[in-house]
């Protein structure tokens, strides 16, 4: 895809942003999930080899960039205005926001992590060129982590880049070294493939959120109260009569009884038409003990 864009993507509900200023060469893009699409504040491209989209959700802010490093074979003006480019593009984001790099680097950090071991937790492999050191002091200077390094994979789960009998590691995923601990896994999806040649890498990553509340919102809720005398035969009698749980494990059999129930209820006693303040439900309430 061609120019600047944002897509939706047809039947799936995510959102591709995309930098790309001539059609076949470079070009990176972000794929947002549909969970998070509504939440992106912001898009910066710098030319067509980084991008960074910013969502919100809750009370914390994600930079996600993702990078596309000159080949070695290119002129050094070029190498050299991506890495001012990507420079540019992390120091304008607030250390109190996460931060993600992902990307083609072009570089080969190595097995050896001396001088390095902050950025660099020694599960790699090969030894580290030239590009790959401009990379861990890159790594350094911001004070963030290769997350690839820090997890003991098997040789098939290292491997980001293959061409013919040649093998490498060239594809990063680089966050902030305080948040290294909410990285749970990364690694390599063999045979599974994004574009030709490279391999799919996945981190995972848990980090608490807390949602922010609109106190003007207004909240839709089940007319509990009618659940008396002969409607709360006809409700139970009802729920009974879906039975689809029967067969289920103890967790399915739980999520579709509580799915079940707020279905029929809502279908027999009705929802109101919400309101801004907290619920009172105090209609169950009695004095008689």
């Amino acid at each position: 895809m061609e120019g600047e864009k944002a897509k939706e993507v047809e039947n799936t509900g995510f959102k591709l942003w995309n930098s790309r200023k001539v059609a076949n060469k470079n070009g990176v893009g972000i794929l947002i999930d549909k969970a998070l699409k509504d939440g992106v504040v912001d898009v910066k491209r710098q030319g067509d080899r980084t991008i960074l989209v910013k969502p919100v959700l809750g009370d914390v802010v994600l930079n996600i960039i993702s990078a596309y490093a000159p080949q070695v074979g290119l002129n050094e003006s070029e190498k050299r205005q991506f890495w001012e480019d990507l420079d540019g593009m992390v120091r304008a984001v607030a250390t109190n926001e996460k931060l993600f790099i992902e990307g083609d680097l072009n570089g080969h950090v190595g097995s050896i992590n001396a001088d390095y071991e902050l950025a660099h937790r020694g599960f790699w492999y090969g030894s580290r060129n030239q590009v790959g050191e401009d990379i861990l002091d890159f790594v350094v200077a911001y004070n963030l982590v290769i997350a690839n390094t820090f997890f003991r994979k098997r040789y098939s789960h290292l491997v980001t880049f293959r061409s013919g009998h040649r093998s490498s590691q060239i594809d990063f995923v680089l966050t902030r070294r305080e948040v290294k601990q909410a990285c749970l896994d990364c690694k390599v999806i063999p045979r599974e493939s994004v574009v030709p040649q490279h391999n799919l890498v996945v981190a995972d990553f848990r980090f608490q959120i807390r949602a922010h509340r609109d106190k003007h919102a207004k909240i839709a809720r089940t007319k509990w109260w009618k659940l008396k005398g002969e409607t709360s035969k006809v409700f139970r009698e009802r729920v009974f009569g879906e039975d689809t749980w029967s067969e289920e494990d103890a967790n399915n059999m739980l999520v579709k009884m509580a799915t079940c129930i707020r279905k029929m209820a809502s279908e027999l006693f009705g929802v109101t038409k919400g309101s801004t303040g907290e619920p009172k439900d105090t209609w169950w309430w009695t004095e008689d003990i």
